[in-house]
């Protein structure tokens, strides 16, 4: 997919893919809900820092110059269950995503199936995106401080 153009608080459109994660002799797939030509592939990252704070771990692909960011026991839909948080993104030439990855608290993908629980997040992170505030950019500080060290 390529964008045309790339949005300020926008997307295209939300896709779902597979994020294949290879470690060694082992390949995990993990639903993901990717957010299509965003301004910026730290949309994901930064909307989840801004709501909910610093992330509990930074995993390094082995590919990649930037790390997925988790968030662990987090109340994301409001409801009491908790989540684990995985948002990751990508910059590449005229393809820019944002997306996350979500498992539940007995790590079972939650994106599998077209749910009302899977609708509720992908809507979530939409509205998220639409509304998140460029001028707050403490986020940023604290994820170059890191990514800065682990060079």
């Amino acid at each position: 997919m390529k964008c045309p153009e790339i949005y300020k608080n926008k997307y295209t459109e939300i896709l779902n893919e597979k994020y294949v994660a290879v470690n060694g002799k082992d390949t995990t797939e993990i639903n993901e809900i990717r957010y299509e030509c965003v301004y910026s592939a730290f949309y994901t990252h930064k909307v989840m820092y801004d709501k909910f704070g610093k992330w509990d771990k930074e995993i390094f692909p082995s590919n990649r110059n930037h790390p997925i960011l988790m968030w662990n026991n987090i109340d994301l839909l409001s409801n009491g269950k908790k989540y684990t948080v995985f948002t990751n993104g990508l910059e590449e030439w005229k393809h820019i995503y944002a997306s996350v990855m979500i498992l539940d608290e007995k790590e079972r993908d939650v994106l599998t199936e077209q749910t009302e629980e899977k609708i509720a997040i992908t809507n979530l992170f939409g509205e998220l995106i639409k509304h998140h505030n460029p001028e707050k950019k403490d986020f940023y500080e604290v994820y170059w401080k890191m990514v800065d060290q682990k060079r």
